[in-house]
């Protein structure tokens, strides 16, 4: 009987050994480290602006010649339209133009869009910009200037695939440039806002559109028939909202 017992103890001695080393082995483990990485580098490209009204797409001018080309760069202007007010019947009277909207490619379709400008922030600071504008002189025709006449922009909209969130802000309803005088801030980024692409459209729509440029020539300005007035304005990008 005693042998028995040790028997039958000694086979359960060995199961529970048995057992604890199976355990053992299953904990164990491999490790190995490996590394990720990313560099970033300055954009030094030109951007194709958005539509103003959709900025998931992008356009072209209509007419590419007629307009500057995009600046290079982080922080760029890619696209500013012209302001045409066409032509118009000579009056002894108070009159307000109002500008055509743009014309502008997208894809091979021909789309009319309120006059816009689009920038682009791809700097990766996030420190803010402000855009101006400054009308050079006044409206002129050889030695003819309309005297006294006024560029006004009015209903700005700001747009962007980018979320709302970080949207710059814009002058309130109108702004009038005084001929030669000081640059008037159409768009403000302040630091955290208006990274990405951003386009500032005059008017909402094209209907709104359509009156959202206008310029004001008073009767007793002297003009001269079949001339042609021009004016150049100079747009400026800051990278200092503030």
């Amino acid at each position: 009987m005693k042998l028995a017992k040790l028997a039958l103890i000694g086979a359960v001695s060995l199961t529970s050994v048995a057992a604890v080393g199976t355990s053992a082995f299953a904990e164990e483990k491999a490790n190995m480290k490996s590394k990720t990485d990313v560099t970033f580098i300055e954009d030094t490209s030109t951007t194709d602006p958005n539509n103003p009204e959709n900025p998931n797409e992008k356009v072209t001018p209509e007419n590419p010649d007629d307009h500057e080309k995009g600046t290079k760069g982080p922080l760029s202007i890619n696209y500013v339209s012209n302001l045409h007010f066409g032509e118009q019947v000579i009056s002894g009277n108070d009159q307000t133009y109002f500008a055509k909207l743009d014309k502008v490619k997208q894809g091979s379709k021909t789309v009319e869009v309120p006059n816009f400008v689009s920038v682009t922030d791809n700097r990766g600071t996030n420190a803010g910009w402000k855009l101006k504008v400054k009308q050079n002189a006044q409206f002129k025709s050889g030695n003819s200037e309309l005297t006294n006449a006024a560029l006004s922009l009015s209903n700005p909209v700001v747009n962007s695939v980018t979320d709302a969130q970080y949207a710059p802000t814009t002058f309130k309803n109108k702004v009038t440039l005084a001929p030669g005088g000081d640059a008037v801030e159409i768009t403000t980024a302040v630091k955290n806002k208006g990274m990405g692409d951003w386009t500032t459209a005059f008017g909402k729509g094209t209907e709104q559109g359509k009156q959202s440029v206008s310029l004001f020539v008073p009767g007793t300005t002297a003009k001269e028939k079949g001339a042609k007035y021009s004016a150049e304005l100079t747009w400026t990008l800051e990278d200092t909202p503030n």
